[in-house]
């Protein structure tokens, strides 16, 4: 698993079936809430080419920019990268802990992390020790939401809509995480 979202390319991700998808694509939605990038997002949708999801703002992707810094643009970029991590994270949380009713196993957050270390490196020139703190607040932080019965409940439900309508808006995505008490 990769996550190559600073390039032209979402976050990849390899999936096992259509309903496996929707939940990847359900936490997604609610790591775009919870790492605060609802403006950087137009719709989810299941029919998208390739097993991304999320269809991304040109803001997202960083092009350059004259008018920054040097370090303001590294800051851009690190920014944008925390939120690929958190939402790899949610992405592969919500799938285990909530689709599949398993516990995280360090299997699973040793695949993460290496992906979240192999694009901090390549993107941001990020060592091992400068990519652990993101990593665990992004983990730690999807955990912990996912643990929570209610928000349990509430992306069973997201993806169930998802799965119906195949893609949901910007507008939809934030009306459904409000009325689900999520946003």
């Amino acid at each position: 698993m990769t996550m190559k979202a600073m390039k032209e390319k979402p976050i990849v991700m390899k999936y096992r079936d259509e309903l496996d998808k929707c939940y990847g694509a359900a936490g997604m939605a609610l790591g775009l809430a919870v790492f605060d990038a609802e403006d950087l997002f137009t719709a989810v949708s299941l029919d998208t080419g390739g097993p991304g999801c999320i269809q991304f703002t040109p803001e997202y992707f960083f092009a350059g920019n004259p008018r920054l810094s040097p370090r303001g643009a590294w800051q851009y970029i690190l920014s944008h990268y925390r939120i690929s991590v958190g939402l790899a994270v949610a992405n592969a949380l919500c799938r285990r802990m909530i689709l599949d009713n398993e516990a995280v196993d360090n299997e699973l957050r040793d695949e993460l992390f290496n992906a979240a270390f192999e694009d901090g490196r390549d993107f941001c020139q990020l060592e091992r020790d400068e990519v652990e703190p993101i990593f665990d607040e992004a983990f730690n932080n999807m955990s912990r939401l996912f643990a929570d019965s209610r928000v349990r409940k509430a992306m069973d439900t997201f993806a169930d809509m998802l799965q119906q309508r195949r893609t949901l808006s910007h507008i939809d995505v934030n009306d459904i995480l409000q009325q689900l008490n999520l946003a």
